[in-house]
């Protein structure tokens, strides 16, 4: 028997009533997975260039560190320090000569990255070895501008040859803490130079 026309029609109104929600459902999951796909390529590049941004940052730290200015200067001021007051000596004011040289070492690359959802997506060793680093830094920071500050405080005995050893020993005990930290600093730039520039994780390789 023919299919009249107007079954024909009918047929045709409920395919595209069936039809259309499914092709706008596909659309919307399309557009989706697009979206999420894109979402993912903008994370990982954020994440490979927050790595570059903290492995530049640590490199610069470290070679400041190195430089003769600074760790070797410490290191130097602690063994005349330490030999002074190993004899009882007055403060030989090696210190007092150029100064401390307290490394301004950077940490705007922390500042700015710290707490982001960027830097939770770093490998977490990766992140507890930024968070050594940058809490050691503030820590020598802090020490460094609190004993300078001790040093500079105007004192009625200064001239003193009492004060004068005590000076040496206070130098000696601060170098004795200084020099280890910087060298542990070293280290901990090391292993976080390490975990930021080996092989990308998976989802970071088509950077």
């Amino acid at each position: 028997m023919p299919t009249s026309p107007a079954t024909m029609k009918d047929r045709t109104w409920l395919t595209q009533l069936i039809i259309q929600p499914i092709m706008i459902v596909l659309s919307i999951l399309a557009a989706l997975a697009v979206n999420n796909w894109q979402q993912d390529r903008d994370l990982a590049k954020r994440v490979a260039d927050a790595r570059t941004a903290f492995a530049n940052e640590i490199s610069v730290n470290k070679q400041m560190l190195l430089a003769e200015d600074y760790l070797p200067h410490h290191q130097k001021l602690r063994t005349e320090y330490a030999e002074a007051k190993s004899k009882g000596a007055p403060d030989p004011r090696t210190l007092f000569n150029t100064g401390l040289h307290p490394a301004p070492l950077r940490d705007s690359v922390w500042r700015m990255l710290s707490g982001t959802d960027t830097l939770m997506h770093l490998p977490p060793e990766v992140v507890v070895s930024l968070t050594d680093i940058y809490g050691l830094q503030k820590f020598l920071e802090n020490s460094n501008a609190a004993f300078i500050n001790s040093l500079i405080t105007p004192r009625s005995d200064r001239d003193s040859p009492a004060y004068a050893k005590d000076v040496t020993v206070s130098v000696s005990m601060f170098l004795e803490d200084l020099v280890p930290a910087e060298d542990r600093l070293l280290r901990f730039y090391d292993k976080a130079l390490d975990g930021l520039t080996h092989d990308k994780p998976p989802w970071a390789r088509d950077k």
